[in-house]
This record gives structure tokens, sequence and C-alpha cells, in this order.
């Protein structure tokens, strides 16, 4: 009969069939049909080590040698507590396992107190210094000007960067035409983040490329950088716009190609 409990057999006893059925058999795994029942029968021989069945709970126990454990301890970290190749179990508490999803492609796990587990997927900054991403714009498209009021070139180039703390790299090259129409002829150029101006060159963005001469055209092609300071994760569009000093005539790419490269820079 599955259930009989244990029983603590003495020197002289004889050993019947029954005995190895109901007990020898089972006390491997004692079988009681509660824990109460188990308190019972085991009070005087509760022993580390003993490993007991529970028929109302149907729970696998064994004793510690301070406490009854279940083989399959529900606050034991579960199988399903992963749901995800690449997922990994952290904690949100003392004694509370969590499930930290899987990050995405390159990203690596750092330290965050802000968020429940204390960790995070981030995408690395790339280290100081070091180039992260390369965007090229090119126009070949003229715009033509005569006012002192900067309007685009059409040479205009578009980056998101990676990390906030990164900076931008922006290297021009600007071809352009002029028509020295006075004594002191001007011509002005600025770069642009979105609807910022991050850099002008003279009083409104202006070389003065010559006084006393008149009525001589050049064509030139100019070269310029600037390092700048974005602060921000979103899209950021560049460009470029020019000016005059009304009397000169300045057409933007009015035979070749003019270039923006933008650089991020790791911080």
């Amino acid at each position: 009969m599955a259930g009989a409990g244990y029983k603590l057999f003495a020197t002289g006893d004889v050993l019947s069939a029954s005995d190895v059925n109901l007990y020898l058999q089972q006390q491997t795994v004692m079988v009681f049909a509660s824990a109460a029942a188990r308190t019972t029968a085991l009070a005087s021989v509760l022993a580390e080590g003993m490993v007991t069945y529970l028929k109302d709970t149907d729970v696998v126990e064994i004793y510690t040698g301070a406490a009854w454990v279940s083989l399959d301890d529900p606050n034991a970290i579960q199988n399903s507590i992963v749901d995800a190749k690449g997922d990994i179990i952290t904690a949100t508490a003392d004694n509370t396992p969590a499930r930290l999803a899987v990050g995405t492609n390159g990203q690596t796990l750092v330290a965050d107190s802000t968020t429940s587990t204390g960790l995070k997927w981030a995408t690395p900054a790339g280290g100081g210094g070091k180039v992260l991403q390369v965007v090229q714009g090119t126009t070949s498209t003229t715009a033509t000007m005569s006012s002192s009021t900067p309007a685009d070139t059409n040479l205009t180039a578009t980056i998101t960067p990676s990390a906030s703390t990164s900076k931008i790299l922006i290297l021009c090259t600007q071809e352009y035409y002029f028509n020295k129409n006075s004594s002191s002829p001007q011509v002005g150029l600025r770069i642009m983040r979105d609807a910022t101006s991050i850099i002008n060159w003279g009083s409104y963005g202006a070389w003065n490329l010559g006084t006393g001469v008149t009525n001589t055209d050049g064509r030139i092609l100019q070269g310029f950088n600037y390092l700048d300071s974005p602060a921000t994760t979103s899209a950021v569009t560049y460009k470029t716009q020019g000016s005059t000093n009304n009397t000169t005539t300045i057409t933007f790419q009015e035979t070749g190609t003019s270039t923006i490269i933008l650089m991020e820079i790791g911080a």
C-alpha cells in the first residue's frame, strides 16, 4: 500500500515481505498524505537528506537539516524567465531575479542605476576621436545671388549622430563665380545647422575680394571647415549659404561641383 510512511527497524526485528514492500522500497522517497502527516511520522527520526513526496500537493521535498525544500521550488529561477536568444538574467532587488531582453547588434551592456535592473543595452560611443560615420553631399545645381542677405547655395547634407556627445566635423569645398562690379567687392559664406548659423566669415559672412578693382571676374574653389557639437541623436542637416555686397553678383556651381562631408567624431 503506497504511503505507509517511515519505519525504524531495531536489532532482532524480523524483516517480512510486507516490510520490504511497504517500507524499504518506499523509504528511498517516503510518501505521505500531507506535510502534517509527515511531521507526525518523522518527529523522532528527522534527518538531513530525507526525501519525501506529499500526495496532497504532488511535491517532492528534501530536508536540509533546517527545513523542507521543494525540488521544484517556485521561488527558484524558472526556465520561463527567458524567452529569446541572448536574454540574460539579472535582478531588480534582493532575491528578485528578472529578465533583461537582448539588445540589438553592436550594443554593449552598461550599468545604469535609473533602470529597474541597474543595467541597459547601449550603442557604444566608439572611443574619443574615432570616426563613427561619414556622410557626403554634392551639388552642381547653380544658385545666383547679389544680396547681403544670405541665401542657400544648394550644398547640403544630413547626418544622424549615434550619440549626443559626438562632434560633427564639417568639410566643405564650394565652387563659385563672381563678377566684380564695385571697388570693394565682397562674397560671403556661412554654415547652417538646420536653421541656426554656426559659423560666419566677415561682418555678414563676407570676404573682401579686392579694393580699387572693378569690372573683374573671378572663379574660386573655396575650401573651409568647422567642428560642431550638435548635442543630439536626431537627424541634423548642414548647408552653406552665400551673400554679396549687393554690387557683386555671385553664382555658386557656375561650372563645377561643390561638396560637403560630415564626419561624426566619437567623444
